[in-house]
């Protein structure tokens, strides 16, 4: 926390925003999130991503397609402020450590985060935004410089997996068998699917309820830290982290893929299989979590995450799985 304030003092007056201005520190992330309330001007969302963690080029590469988004489509979506030096992203030094980061300061927005039961009546409008932001990624001639990650099998269960491995999240010998046995079909499956464009292309990847602020009939998507390429139905996946084995789950699917379909095609195979990326993003949960047990909500979630995760598991195996358990 300390350091974060201590970059925000930097770097806010090149926003026009007073050094000295009242800060809060907002829920733990991969990086940090401070909410800054200036006494002229509505309050302001300070991020700081630790270079190690993430290249300045792949802020600058989120943010042009934020603007991109922005000027060009009827996603809802937060602009981020410019500074002194004419961009968004900008590079700070910690005064003190000397650790550089890169900053970003997003305007205000109103509304408020979904909640449990509130969820399954935003997912028709979450479809239909979800392929409105896919086909602007076709669409839209990316800048030669744009770089972002990939979500694909390498990704998740690769030698050096985004996330860690899955297997820091569980200690079950028993747990862990049935979890490798998952990897590898939901692996083979993905593999056999491809990644032709028609599929794979430049999408959000955490449409979860924390980055969605609903104001009336307005839904904001915010936080494109994660955004990179991957499978459009990625993007439904992680619009049910945590809800995969809610009771409701199954219609709000069907109300998700029949919002999408008004805008752009999804095949009965693609629909097919959904189950398969919910299971991909099931094992990246369960490696965030194994691997950041700092985080307070990790602590809560590893309680029951693995046990819960291979009841889903064996619900799919049994479906999609037709080889013998060794």
């Amino acid at each position: 926390m300390a350091a974060g304030l201590r970059i925000a003092a930097e770097a806010l007056p090149r926003f026009g925003i007073d050094a000295d201005v009242p800060i809060e520190l907002l829920p733990l992330s991969e990086n940090v999130a401070l909410r800054a309330r200036p006494a002229d001007r509505p309050p302001v969302v300070v991020r700081i991503s630790p270079l190690g963690r993430r290249a300045h080029e792949e802020v600058c590469s989120e943010l042009a397609w934020l603007a991109a988004l922005k000027k060009e489509s009827d996603v809802p979506v937060v602009s981020a402020l410019v500074s002194d030096s004419g961009e968004s992203a900008i590079r700070v030094a910690d005064p003190v450590t000397g650790t550089v980061a890169s900053l970003v300061v997003f305007e205000h927005v109103t509304g408020k985060e979904p909640q449990d039961g509130e969820l399954a009546a935003i997912m028709p409008r979450l479809g239909l935004m979800s392929a409105q932001l896919h086909q602007h990624a076709v669409d839209w001639k990316r800048p030669a410089w744009f770089r972002r990650g990939r979500w694909d099998t390498e990704a998740a269960f690769g030698k050096q997996p985004r996330w860690g491995r899955w297997q820091a999240g569980v200690d079950d010998a028993g747990q862990r068998q049935m979890l490798e046995r998952l990897e590898q079909v939901v692996t083979d499956r993905l593999n056999r699917f491809g990644t032709d464009r028609s599929r794979f292309g430049l999408v959000h990847a955490d449409l979860r309820s924390s980055n969605l602020l609903v104001d009336g009939d307005v839904c904001h998507l915010i936080d494109f830290d994660d955004a990179g390429f991957g499978w459009w139905l990625y993007d439904l996946a992680t619009a049910l982290t945590f809800y995969e084995d809610h009771p409701q789950s199954d219609e709000m699917i069907a109300s998700w893929v029949q919002a999408y379909r008004e805008v752009r095609p999804l095949s009965d195979e693609d629909e097919r299989e959904i189950p398969t990326f919910l299971m991909l993003r099931r094992l990246l949960t369960l490696a965030f979590l194994g691997n950041n047990s700092g985080i307070e909500v990790t602590r809560e979630w590893l309680a029951e995450f693995p046990r819960r995760t291979c009841e889903l598991a064996e619900n799919y195996l049994g479906q999609f799985d037709k080889r013998p358990v060794a």
